[in-house]
């Protein structure tokens, strides 16, 4: 009667354990803001980037692109700067008179500038296409990591440049799509989806300003073991960010930065497969990122930058999730850092960057991609 007893109690057990472990998937939306919130900051501290300029015009406050016939001592490093002459704010060709004697940058608001931003400057500075693939082990308390792949295609343009008396300001509109997969042994989400956003920065000096704010959707396909479960996502958000261009020499510019978004995830409410109502609380997320990037023009046109960003991510833990009528422990998820290089090469009128980076902490992987810039 014993051995009956105990292997009745061990089968007992058991079965209490994977009926436990079956719930597990009523985190899936959990999940998947836990994801928009990593995909909101690849978009926004991105595009602030972009927006920024190159790599190139990061070097002393926004570098000036010329094209020359010849070598000079003014320019010792090809086509691509003419360093020891007035910068020009933006990523304009501006040719000045034959021998570039007279071209003057557009910070002092001189009359002469101004008749040139009057009449000849466009009104679309450029265009420009990013793609960006994250492969990531996401880490939960309690729960299983989710191995986590992210595809984020944007594209967008920039406006032409406004002269003020202290600065200039600039305009951008982007969108782009996002899709994905999220895994483990329990769960497998599949997400697509899009966003749109628009961009406003100031310039004065070595000082860059910006203001990005976008939205967008995702829809989801979260397959269990009891079947798929599909919802939708939405949100919105906004942030500010802040650079500093620190011109060491003529060919070294060192960058530091801080960001910071909000960004509000409408939560989806929906009956599982395994007929559980599940209800969702939307979520309102604060991010502070500080940041630093280090640029350097390696000679003809090549330029190489190393970067770090440390992400704390607040409120993403807050969401309740309610499961027929009772209330379930939300998962911790952790703060993460990146760090990476970045390579880029202009080519007349045409940028090329192409970017490495690592992911450690809370979200622990590898991402690649590139941007292609065509400036007007």
């Amino acid at each position: 009667m014993k051995k009956i007893s105990l292997i009745t109690l061990f089968v007992l057990l058991f079965s209490i354990s994977n009926a436990l472990a079956d719930q597990r998937h009523i985190y899936a939306n959990f999940f998947t803001t836990n994801n928009i919130s990593f995909i909101q900051h690849s978009i926004l501290t991105n595009s602030a980037q972009i927006f920024e300029g190159t790599a190139m015009a990061a070097l002393g406050e926004r570098a000036k692109l010329v094209k020359h016939e010849k070598r000079t001592p003014q320019n010792l490093y090809g086509d691509s700067l003419m360093y020891g002459q007035p910068l020009l704010y933006g990523e304009y060709r501006d040719e000045g008179d034959e021998d570039n004697k007279n071209t003057k940058g557009r910070n002092g608001g001189d009359d002469k500038d101004a008749e040139y931003d009057k009449y000849s400057r466009p009104e679309v500075n450029n265009l420009w296409l990013t793609w960006q693939h994250f492969g990531d082990d996401v880490k939960f308390e309690g729960i299983d990591d989710l191995d986590t792949d992210t595809d984020l295609i944007m594209f967008g343009l920039t406006g032409s440049d406004h002269q003020h008396k202290k600065g200039i300001s600039k305009w951008g509109v982007f969108g782009g799509f996002v899709g994905g997969n999220q895994q483990n042994d329990f769960i497998d989400i599949n997400q697509n989806g899009g966003y749109f956003g628009i961009y406003t920065g100031y310039n004065v000096h070595n000082f860059n300003l910006s203001f990005i704010a976008d939205a967008g959707a995702l829809y989801n396909n979260a397959e269990n073991i009891y079947g798929n479960d599909e919802f939708t996502n939405a949100w919105a958000g906004a942030a500010l960010n802040a650079t500093y261009n620190i011109e060491l020499d003529k060919t070294f510019t060192l960058q530091p930065g801080i960001y910071t978004g909000y960004t509000w995830i409408g939560s989806a409410n929906y009956i599982s497969s395994s007929d559980d109502v599940i209800s969702n609380k939307n979520i309102n997320l604060f991010e502070i990122t500080p940041k630093f990037r280090a640029i350097k023009c390696i000679g003809n046109g090549w330029f190489a930058s190393l970067n770090f960003k440390y992400a704390f991510v607040m409120g993403q833990n807050d969401g309740n999730i309610i499961v027929n009528g009772i209330r379930v422990d939300d998962l911790n998820s952790q703060d993460y850092a990146e760090y990476g290089l970045g390579i880029e090469k202009s080519i007349d009128r045409f940028n090329v960057a192409l970017n490495l980076n690592r992911r450690d902490g809370g979200r622990t992987g590898w991402s690649g991609g590139f941007n292609m810039k065509y400036i007007f």
